[in-house]
């Protein structure tokens, strides 16, 4: 007997399937972060202007807009290390992949300098990611 009512949601794609190890390595050799200029508070490589902000009350954030975390890394010596990170995070498959992922998994995460870094992919198609700092709550929150 058929369902007379529509379903109230579209159905979801399937998850995506594992990647192999030879997918993982492909894949991280063409990812880099490239940073964003809503997780830094000073200036950063190739002169570009930050824009967290301290808001009033002592939390950072961006005027208008939601508080932020601060990622320091601001040197191009910082960007390449985080690059290593990200490819580090593709090859090892500690990411998280949504439903709407092309190339690139969305989220990713990196064990490095006695901090858990988070990277979301900016683009897809390239594999740009930006990252910032969290806690472990957060990591188990998100790819827990």
């Amino acid at each position: 007997m058929k369902n007379p009512t529509p379903p109230k949601r579209p159905n979801r794609r399937p998850p995506r399937r594992e990647l192999s190890a030879n997918e993982r390595a492909n894949l991280a050799a063409r990812a880099r972060y490239v940073g964003s200029e809503e997780h830094k508070s000073k200036a950063w490589w190739g002169g570009k202007v930050p824009r967290a902000r301290q808001l009033p009350g002592g939390q950072i954030g961006r005027p208008g807009k939601q508080t932020t975390t601060i990622c320091p890394l601001t040197s191009r010596t910082d960007q390449q290390r985080a690059t290593q990170w990200v490819q580090a995070a593709i090859a090892n498959g500690q990411y998280r992949f949504f439903e709407a992922d092309k190339g690139f998994p969305k989220k990713i995460w990196h064990r490095a300098d006695g901090r858990i870094w988070c990277g979301m992919c900016l683009n897809q198609g390239q594999g740009e990611y930006k990252g910032w700092p969290i806690d472990e709550q957060e990591w188990r929150e998100v790819f827990g």
